[in-house]
């Protein structure tokens, strides 16, 4: 089996990596918690084609429970035990293009609210993945990149 887990901050494109990844025939999940991937590695193996002939991917990020986030590096430790190959892809872009981005969308940062501004949520959304960053297999900086470009970086990763 394959898996990869797509990370990052809101606004810097994970749903459209799991959007091509779906297209280049990998099961997406986006915001698993990261709690349950051991269940759903479980459930692949009862599959017919078995976890050897899978391709997965799931998004992992800020909207799991922090205690998720947290237990991560120990559930990564166990899919080994599963003898998954897994892969993690983290998705940055600079604040100031985070806030351009949300502001262009009109859509609500997951961490935001009446009490917590749009910048003050994106620096504790990074204090959040900090960790997941750090164990990443790949970090992308979209910052500068159209749709286009993070769809061919991305399609690359899974023929790869």
């Amino acid at each position: 089996m394959r898996l990869i887990i797509v990370s990052g901050r809101s606004g810097s494109g994970k749903s459209t990596a799991l959007k091509m990844l779906e297209d280049a025939d990998f099961s997406c999940i986006d915001n698993l918690p990261a709690k349950l991937l051991i269940g759903l590695l479980e459930q692949a193996s009862d599959s017919k084609e078995g976890l050897q002939h899978n391709n997965l991917a799931v998004g992992i990020d800020a909207r799991s429970l922090t205690n998720d986030l947290t237990q991560l590096p120990a559930i990564l430790g166990k899919l080994k035990d599963y003898g998954v190959n897994y892969e993690i892809v983290f998705l940055d872009a600079s604040n100031d293009v985070l806030i351009q981005r949300f502001s262009e969308t009109r859509r609500k940062h997951p961490l935001s609210s009446n009490s917590v501004a749009i910048k003050e949520a994106i620096s504790l959304e990074a204090k959040l993945l900090d960790a997941i960053s750090a164990i990443a297999d790949r970090k992308i900086d979209t910052s500068n990149m159209n749709l286009h470009q993070l769809r061919a970086v991305i399609k690359k990763t899974a023929n790869s």
